[in-house]
């Protein structure tokens, strides 16, 4: 039997997704994204972090970012990016998506243990790193605990390449 209820349920909305970088970072950056989701909920603001979801020790980059994207596309409004974000493959990816689904971006700023503010991000306007020539590689399917995030392939010689595969 088909149902309905579950066809037009209202799943809850957030207002924000928070993007930012996790792998190379010690303890996967959790410090950060708990510090910055708790700071926008004491000002009245719902957040889907990816730290609150996930058990990333025990995920692939892929699965990770399956995840994540759903999340961004299907249950935010808004995304806010930490500091540091542009570094990330991941936040990269989910900046993309945030922007081709037309939603608003900010950047959070932190300064200790407090938001020293917001800064608008026009996500029309960023580019992706590869623009610039920057190239990564690495597995997407190894576990978050096991890869310490994405090698750089620029200036290195087809040899080093090759040894990265």
């Amino acid at each position: 039997m088909f149902n309905w209820r579950r066809l037009f349920r209202r799943e809850e909305k957030f207002d924000f997704y928070l993007a930012g970088g996790m792998r190379g970072y010690p303890d996967l950056n959790h410090p950060m994204f708990i510090l910055v989701t708790k700071l926008l909920r004491a000002r009245g603001f719902t957040v889907w972090s990816p730290q609150e979801h996930e058990t990333y020790v025990k995920s692939s980059f892929a699965e990770c970012m399956n995840r994540d994207l759903n999340a961004v596309i299907n249950k935010c409004h808004k995304i806010a990016f930490l500091p540091g974000w542009r570094k990330s493959l991941g936040a990269n990816a989910e900046a993309f998506s945030a922007f081709v689904c037309g939603k608003q971006a900010i950047e959070v700023s932190v300064i200790g243990n407090k938001l020293a503010g917001f800064m608008g991000v026009n996500l029309s306007e960023y580019h992706l790193p590869y623009n610039r020539g920057e190239h990564y590689q690495f597995d997407p399917h190894e576990c978050a605990a096991d890869a310490p995030g994405p090698k750089s392939l620029v200036g290195q010689t087809d040899e080093e390449r090759a040894s990265c595969r």
